[in-house]
């Protein structure tokens, strides 16, 4: 899903984008947040220094509690389309609506809804099956995502599309950073990353620009 940032962003960074278990390449491994958060961990040991950690969705609530646990230096945290903390019963919730999707419409629904180009780049490598969406979504409401914000001392931007569907607490999640920033773009809803790909890229390369910029500073 990350296809159209990295081709715009790999000239000025390295950019990892590591498949969680159950997802792309690893699409055979099952699901735990143990091992989601091992693949994080590696992904910022190949960093070799300090990086920028950016996730979206449920991998940006995986990114938070990542980054509120590791050692590593982080030179930022983008946290997009994942302005909420889910409970148990919301959480379940969220994995039947995305099986009744799954089955009312699959791939072509995909396609009606984002377009040719970015459901292209969001099937790429296949979608996780719907036990491991239960297992992600199971195990992000046990997190404190909020404890978590506070925790991280790096720079964090909660990026969030003007109609998605997580950014119903956006504003307290600012709050609690220790260096908090929220950017609300004026389009685009939770895939806006892939819907509206250049424009989305030009803010988080921004944002990574002035996280740098603040670093450099501080």
């Amino acid at each position: 899903m990350w296809d159209p940032q990295i081709a715009l962003l790999r000239g000025r960074w390295r950019c990892i984008a590591p498949d969680l278990p159950g997802h792309g390449d690893h699409s055979g491994e099952r699901f735990t947040a143990e091992s989601a958060l091992r693949t994080i961990e590696y992904a910022l040991a190949r960093a070799g220094g300090p990086a920028h950690l950016v996730g979206c969705s449920l991998g940006g609530m995986f990114a938070l509690h990542a980054a509120s646990r590791t050692d590593r230096p982080l030179a930022s945290v983008i946290a997009a389309g994942c302005s909420t903390q889910p409970r148990p019963g919301s959480a379940r919730a969220y994995g039947q609506v995305i099986g009744l999707v799954d089955r009312w419409g699959g791939e072509a629904a995909v396609h009606r809804v984002m377009g040719d180009e970015a459901a292209g780049h969001f099937l790429r490598k296949g979608r996780a099956d719907l036990a491991t969406v239960e297992r992600a979504v199971a195990a992000v409401a046990t997190f404190d995502l909020l404890a978590d914000t506070a925790r991280i001392d790096a720079p964090v931007a909660f990026l969030n599309g003007n109609l998605d569907q997580f950014r119903g607490q956006e504003r307290r999640f600012a709050a609690r950073a220790r260096r908090g920033r929220l950017v609300v773009l004026g389009y685009g809803t939770h895939m806006v990353n892939l819907t509206h790909a250049v424009d989305y890229t030009r803010t988080l390369e921004r944002l990574l620009l002035d996280a740098e910029t603040l670093g450099s500073e501080g």
